[in-house]
């Protein structure tokens, strides 16, 4: 994980862990995160079990290097 994706993880933490509507541009950033991360390339999407499993990744990801 990249020092900014770690920091915009910090500032964006809530984004990840509840449930809400995503402004245009967040998916976009949490999908770039998890694809940077994992070296996948999932597209973005509204798919709710789909965006709960990328944002686990992410959360988890961050805890082991912060």
């Amino acid at each position: 994980m990249r020092a900014e994706d770690i920091v915009w993880v910090r500032n964006n933490i809530l984004l990840l862990t509840t449930s809400r509507r995503f402004e245009p541009g967040e998916l976009q950033m949490i999908f770039d995160i998890y694809n940077r991360i994992t070296g996948e390339n999932k597209r973005p999407t509204s798919c709710a079990r789909c965006v709960t499993g990328v944002s686990k990744t992410i959360i988890n990801t961050y805890n082991k290097q912060v």
